[in-house]
């Protein structure tokens, strides 16, 4: 109690020098001091064994008719992995755990129809299978599942415009990657 009286003449002190919202900025920043000093990084939970750190994503397999399809997954799942930091990304050579990844299927399927029946928009579906293992042992802690869900955006056709119904398809793939990637992720680190 004699800590929390000297903090607040402390801050009374320095609130007739400093102007209120630099204060209270103060105030917060000592209030959540306490609350942080036992912050640690808790174990990652799921399917991933204890003590691993790293991480490999080799380029999917493509093994559908769609080109860059397997690029623009990889490139999703590594970054989706990246941004959660709970596992560096490394090198195969590196790596306590690899993440390979086939894409199973790419398809559009006509959505929505004009009057007279020009396709006025489109599902993109992508279907994943992947496998982890552990690096050093080779042993399958993910045996090779297929997602049961199809990952699906959606994009506009601009009739008479094939550049930007270009565009719009792959702003769709890459949502629906971002999907992909973001439920890999979930599978692999939280175990669902």
């Amino acid at each position: 109690m004699n800590a929390a009286k000297k903090i607040f003449k402390d801050v009374i002190l320095f609130r007739k020098r400093v102007p209120v919202p630099i204060a209270v900025l103060f105030l917060i920043g000592l209030l959540l001091q306490p609350a942080s000093c036992g912050y640690h990084l808790t174990s990652i939970d799921g399917i991933v064994p204890e003590g691993a750190k790293t991480i490999a994503i080799p380029v999917f397999i493509n093994n559908t008719m769609e080109p860059y399809v397997d690029v623009e997954v990889t490139k999703a799942v590594v970054e989706e992995f990246l941004a959660d930091g709970r596992l560096k990304v490394v090198s195969v050579e590196a790596a306590d755990l690899v993440l390979r990844g086939r894409v199973t299927r790419f398809d559009l399927t006509a959505q929505a129809y004009t009057a007279d029946t020009h396709v006025q928009s489109y599902n993109v579906n992508i279907g994943v299978s992947i496998t982890l293992e552990d690096a050093k042992t080779q042993k399958l802690i993910l045996p090779d599942t297929a997602f049961a869900s199809v990952f699906t955006s959606t994009y506009a056709v601009t009739l008479g415009d094939i550049s930007q119904t270009k565009i719009a398809k792959d702003a769709a793939m890459k949502s629906a990657c971002r999907d992909v990637a973001s439920t890999l992720r979930s599978r692999v680190l939280e175990g669902f």
